[in-house]
């Protein structure tokens, strides 16, 4: 007996292609399956056919690249084979509880999580998945032994192959419509070329935004008061759920009773994640954002004290006089609020008494209402509305818990807003203004959907319209005037608000 024969798993190179590429096929695309199954009648003849084109179009680019692999690097095709099954099997699992779309966007989202709030994501079912569709197989693929012949056999495989499904997705022309118009969603759940490419997209996008970013026009000041303005960037907050914006429960006790706050209808978020909104939040444009000077670099180069607090993460390269994350807060800080957005305010008020400039910029960017946990976003004073969605795993909780939990960030973020709006009116004949604005929305189950970070083209309204608020010390409530207004506003109302001259400065995007 031939040592081939000893071996249970021997397969050819071809054969093997064509198992890894069978099994991907079969195993890794339920999601996008699904999708199809929704948005396709699957009863009719060009439904089926439009499915067919989609399942050669998956089959024969695995086929291809893993040949690519085998013929070219052979050695490799046992471990990619192995690490892909790993991570597909992780995929699957946020692909189908929390229903994400593995773009560019999403891929960004991801690598730019924090471990601490990676570990959410830890649940029993992650592990069950990871096991059954990650370790199981990748179990199987390194005990097949490959044998070394079958190059030539692989190569007319890919020719037949790719003669036949390109014949076969040529004849059904008609499904190319429905296909290009569901195209980056469908690319989004392909895997694992869907992660792969993707994430080389990002990091290509983040090595051009890595640039030396250009420094803006000079600035001028039109008077040299002290001056004050808090900038605080809400993390996750979807307008639908502010009571200032017409929402049934009362979520803004707090500010509801604020004078001299006003509030901005029908705000947009330029994206639906924090890294590329936070950009242009901070931006003059919203046309490549990351590569120009930003706000708090622009402010500090013209002689303003930049104060950078932060219990999140994402914003770009910024300059400024004092950066403090919770660490460097906590020692001085008592109370609850500690281990919350409160632990931001922490001698706040001081620092501005104490500064020797006129012109003071506070950037506070909060944890606001993250998830999935959102149990874990604020003190239990404000677990208002029970009961609560107390685990990550969100399709397991009903809709009335999961809304509660989120809501109750709301009311956190109400009070902490409050709450800073009390430390400004303690400062004795300073003017001074606060801006909230969130980096993007969330979505709660609707659709289908949780969290956030869909693709803008086809994410929903929840992901999108952020509030937007405005409070000044003088007590005079601004006047609307705009149908909508987005994050491109903050940079221009900022130097408003300071009274800057610049080219640079858009009128029409200034609020004040």
């Amino acid at each position: 007996m031939s040592s081939d024969n000893k071996h249970a798993w021997a397969l050819s190179i071809s054969q093997f292609v064509l198992l890894i590429t069978l099994l991907n096929l079969i195993i890794f695309h339920v999601p996008l399956y699904q999708f199809v199954s929704d948005n396709l009648p699957l009863d009719s003849l060009q439904g089926v056919t439009t499915l067919l084109s989609v399942l050669a179009i998956i089959f024969l680019v695995s086929l291809f690249l893993f040949s690519v692999v085998a013929l070219v690097l052979p050695f490799l095709l046992k471990p990619l084979s192995i690490i892909f099954t790993l991570l597909n099997a992780a995929a699957i699992y946020f692909m189908t509880t929390y229903h994400v779309v593995l773009d560019k966007t999403m891929m960004g989202n991801i690598l730019n999580t924090r471990n601490e709030e990676s570990l959410d994501f830890l649940t029993p079912s992650f592990f069950v998945y990871f096991v059954l569709l990650g370790v199981l197989p990748s179990w199987l693929i390194f005990k097949t032994k490959i044998k070394k012949r079958g190059q030539l056999r692989l190569v007319l495989q890919v020719l037949v192959s790719f003669v036949v499904g390109g014949l076969f997705i040529y004849l059904n022309a008609s499904s190319w419509l429905w296909i290009d118009k569901h195209a980056k969603t469908l690319g989004g759940k392909i895997l694992p070329w869907s992660y792969v490419m993707n994430t080389a997209r990002h990091y290509s996008e983040q090595s051009e935004g890595a640039k030396i970013q250009q420094l803006l026009p000079p600035a001028t000041f039109r008077n040299d008061k002290k001056q004050v303005v808090v900038l605080v960037i809400g993390e996750t907050a979807r307008a639908q759920n502010f009571s200032l914006y017409g929402y049934s429960r009362q979520t803004n006790p707090f500010l509801s009773k604020r004078k001299g706050l006003t509030v901005f209808k029908n705000t947009n978020a330029c994206s639906t994640y924090t890294t590329a909104s936070v950009a242009c939040i901070l931006s003059h444009t919203e046309s490549n954002p990351s590569g120009f000077e930003p706000l708090p670099s622009y402010l500090n180069r013209h002689g303003v004290d930049v104060i950078w607090r932060t219990k999140n993460w994402g914003e770009p390269p910024i300059k400024t006089n004092e950066y403090l994350e919770p660490s460097d807060l906590e020692a001085n800080c008592k109370g609850a609020d500690c281990a919350f957005d409160g632990v931001l305010l922490t001698g706040l008020k001081q620092r501005i008494e104490g500064s020797t400039k006129n012109k003071i910029l506070v950037v506070l960017h909060t944890k606001g209402s993250h998830g999935p946990s959102y149990f874990s976003r604020y003190t239990k004073d404000f677990e208002v509305f029970k009961p609560i969605c107390k685990t990550v795993e969100l399709d397991k909780c009903t809709q009335q818990e999961l809304q509660n939990a989120y809501d109750n960030t709301i009311l956190y973020t109400d009070y902490f807003l409050d709450k800073t709006i009390d430390l400004l009116s303690e400062l004795d004949g300073v003017p001074s203004t606060l801006i909230y604005i969130s980096d993007h929305g969330e979505s709660l189950g609707e659709f289908g959907l949780y969290l956030h970070g869909t693709p803008y083209a086809i994410a929903p309204d929840f992901q999108k319209k952020v509030p937007f608020l405005v409070w000044q010390s003088n007590k005079n409530s601004l006047i609307t005037n705009a149908d909508s207004y987005s994050q491109a506003n903050i940079f221009h109302s900022v130097l408003g608000a300071f009274g800057v001259e610049s080219k640079i400065y858009d009128k029409s995007l200034d609020v004040f």
